[in-house]
C-alpha cells in the first residue's frame, strides 16, 4: 500500500523482500535517494539494523523508518534519520519523502560522490512489513 501511495505521487519506487536484498540493491549501484522501512521485517535485520547498515556505506541516502508498534530507543537510528510512526496520513508520508528525496538530490549535487554514477530523481525503497 506504501508503495502504491509513493507511485500516484510520482516516485520511483523499488520494493525489496527484506534487508538483506535491499543491501543486494544498493551494493549493485542502483541510485536511491530514500529507504523507507518498517522496523520489523522478515527474519534478519530489522529496520533499525538496516537503517544503521545504508547509513554507514551509503550516507548520502535520506533514511525514513516507520513502525506501529516499535518506537525507537536512543541509538536506534542513525544520525539524520526520520521516524514516522504508524498509522500515519497519506499526505504526511508524501510529504516526509518528498522533503527527504529533496535534501537527497540537494546533497548529492553539492557534495558527489567521486565515481559514482549519477542515481535516478526520486527513487525510493520501501520495505513491506512483516506478516
Amino acid at each position: 500500500m506504501t508503495a502504491d501511495i509513493l507511485i500516484e505521487a510520482g516516485f520511483r519506487v523499488m520494493e525489496a523482500a527484506n534487508a538483506d536484498e535491499a543491501l543486494t540493491v544498493l551494493s549493485a549501484g542502483v541510485g536511491v535517494d530514500v529507504l523507507l522501512s518498517d522496523v520489523e521485517m522478515p527474519p534478519g535485520r530489522n529496520g533499525y539494523a538496516l537503517a544503521r547498515q545504508v547509513h554507514e556505506y551509503w550516507s548520502n541516502i535520506e533514511i525514513l523508518i516507520t513502525s506501529g508498534r516499535k518506537w525507537p530507543r536512543e541509538g536506534d537510528l542513525p544520525p539524520g534519520a526520520a521516524f514516522l510512526a504508524k498509522p500515519c496520513p497519506s499526505e504526511t508520508l508524501v510529504s516526509y519523502v518528498r522533503s527527504a528525496a529533496e535534501r537527497a538530490q540537494i546533497a548529492r549535487a553539492t557534495y558527489p560522490a567521486p565515481d559514482a554514477a549519477e542515481p535516478a530523481e526520486g527513487t525510493i525503497v520501501p520495505f513491506p512489513k512483516a506478516g
